[in-house]
């Protein structure tokens, strides 16, 4: 019944998203909740180390209970993480284990830097539903040129540490995943490749369920370093992000925005400290914004407009880059 209820909800959400209706008459099925603004690394793809010490700070509690007891029966699953490091959360294994509680899937990206013997138990007991290490480097000269502050070896081992704890318990969960960003401007495709090889070896006979292979995005405008992917407007085709149809995404405050690439902040559509779910999702703000999206409108929308999200491949009108992950998420459930 599970898989036939997430079916019906992904064609809604799909017809509302290409019919571009400016009202959903259904609540969102993921949010984003950012556990912690703050991060222990510097790293040069990721503009977390530009956000001001002021707007940096863990969610509290009581408030995460608010928006997962607000959430429950509606949203399928929660990213308990955006713009900083979770680990840093020291409430993180609660925040886990009441979103499940409420029914709710949980995710987490982390950069692998605070994990220890301790805290890898602790998560894989914790009833997480899935775990993403970022991992952006094959060897010490790649990884450390793009994760400043952090170890090559140290987190390798941390990671394959991990493993072997959710091998030894015989869990399932949480499925694992190494993404890997491929960037470094002095290397070629056919090194990468090379340097791929070797390093998947360090994950034999260890539960890995998949490698994920990134390349870097703009940050809806805010990462302009050299290598990553420019808009060509007068080439690329405008199509409206699905964020809208389908997410929220809220800062560690309690504030709701967008989607995860408003890094910044710019486009506020509530408060979850006194508003609910339900107020944000449909309100004038957003609905506007459909509308925007509708008549590809955005250019006085920011970061929308300077995001490359945007100006992506498409399939049945939806990005190619996430169709396939999408139908799984919302189709393959317990």
């Amino acid at each position: 019944m599970k898989k036939i209820s997430s079916f019906l909800t992904l064609i809604k959400i799909y017809f509302s998203y290409i019919l571009k209706v400016k009202k959903c008459n259904y609540l969102p099925v993921r949010l984003w909740i950012e556990t912690s603004s703050r991060c222990n690394l510097a790293c040069r793809l990721c503009v977390n180390k530009d956000i001001s010490k002021e707007f940096k700070g863990d969610m509290d509690f009581n408030l995460y209970k608010k928006i997962i007891d607000e959430a429950r029966g509606s949203v399928l699953d929660v990213n308990l993480f955006h713009r900083g490091e979770p680990l840093l959360n020291t409430s993180m294994i609660k925040m886990i284990e009441y979103a499940n509680s409420k029914n709710i899937k949980t995710r987490i990206h982390t950069n692998g830097v605070l994990l220890n013997k301790y805290l890898s138990m602790e998560l894989v007991k914790s009833g997480l539903d899935l775990i993403s290490f970022s991992f952006d480097g094959y060897t010490r000269e790649t990884y450390e040129k793009n994760r400043i502050g952090a170890g090559f070896e140290k987190t390798l081992n941390n990671i394959i540490e991990f493993l072997k704890i959710k091998k030894e318990t015989g869990s399932k969960k949480p499925f694992t995943i190494v993404q890997v960003m491929e960037f470094d401007e002095e290397l070629s495709k056919e090194t990468f490749e090379k340097q791929k090889k070797n390093f998947i070896k360090n994950f034999e006979n260890l539960p890995l369920d998949k490698l994920v292979i990134r390349t870097p995005h703009n940050w809806g405008g805010l990462l302009g370093i050299e290598g990553v992917r420019k808009i060509n407007k007068s080439r690329d085709k405008l199509i409206p992000c699905t964020f809208p149809w389908y997410s929220l995404t809220i800062f560690y405050d309690g504030k709701a925005y967008l989607c995860p690439q408003d890094f910044g902040g710019e486009i506020p559509l509530g408060d979850l400290n006194k508003e609910s779910l339900s107020d944000i999702f449909n309100n004038k703000i957003i609905s506007e914004i459909r509308e925007k999206f509708r008549t590809k409108n955005v250019s006085d929308l920011n970061p929308c407009s300077s995001c490359d999200r945007i100006w992506r491949e498409t399939v049945a009108g939806i990005p190619k880059e996430y169709l396939k992950s999408f139908i799984g998420d919302y189709t393959r459930r317990d």
